[in-house]
């Protein structure tokens, strides 16, 4: 994959994939109607959804691996809403969201499983802390005095001998810590969600799941609506 289309490419994986994930929501939606002696099949179904947003990371981490200069493009992505950038966190959403889905979606937690997500909550928040940081850090090694120094004299004067190179490894350093800090953010998305539906029974991770698709959907699909008006 040429890195000036890593973008592209992954747009158009998006494309395929948001018709396969319409059709898991409302596999979603008529699981979450059945009846827990049905517990097999949302299992099942549970297990498939996870995988399907599991392929959506590795590709999407793929890409980002390739883009070289345009790996700026997935932290503003344009298969997203303009609603939904002004909201993204590391360039999708907020790894502790899912745990106000789960609030508001399901009514039957038992204390034992309160617990639980209380506790994985506090271990989430503090670890999109240190993405936070690190990604903080990695931005901020933009503004370190030899790399400003050099980005002025290119409006300047043009650069001498040495100094184009400077700032080009400066740039490589910056898009690489900007590759590591969405993969970390990715990571983090994906094994929240994961040990979220390990408390839940198959019937409450399947409305939650319900939950998390439409919200995806719906953010993506907005896109479509923007560009008519547009």
């Amino acid at each position: 994959m040429p890195v000036t289309s890593s973008s592209q490419s992954f747009s158009s994986f998006v494309n395929g994939w948001l018709i396969r994930h319409r059709y898991f929501v409302e596999q979603l939606t008529c699981a979450s109607s059945l009846d827990e002696t049905n517990e097999e099949q949302q299992q099942s179904l549970v297990t498939q959804f996870l995988s399907h947003c599991l392929q959506y990371y590795q590709e999407k981490s793929s890409a980002v691996s390739l883009a070289g200069d345009n790996v700026f493009t997935f932290f503003c992505p344009p298969w997203f809403t303009s609603y939904a950038r002004l909201i993204l966190w590391v360039g999708d959403f907020k790894p502790s969201l899912v745990f106000k889905l789960t609030d508001s979606t399901v009514d039957d937690l038992t204390r034992h499983q309160r617990d639980r997500i209380s506790s994985l909550r506090s271990e989430t928040r503090r670890r999109e802390r240190d993405v936070m940081r690190d990604f903080a850090l990695v931005q901020q090694s933009v503004a370190d005095p030899p790399v400003m120094l050099a980005a002025r004299r290119v409006g300047a004067r043009g650069m001498v001998d040495g100094e184009e190179s400077d700032l080009e490894e400066a740039m490589e350093v910056l898009k690489r810590g900007m590759a590591r800090a969405m993969n970390s953010a990715d990571e983090l998305r994906c094994s929240t969600v994961g040990k979220v539906v390990e408390i839940l029974t198959p019937s409450q991770a399947v409305k939650v799941l319900r939950t998390i698709g439409e919200l995806h959907l719906r953010l993506r699909e907005l896109v479509g609506l923007e560009r008519h008006h547009q």
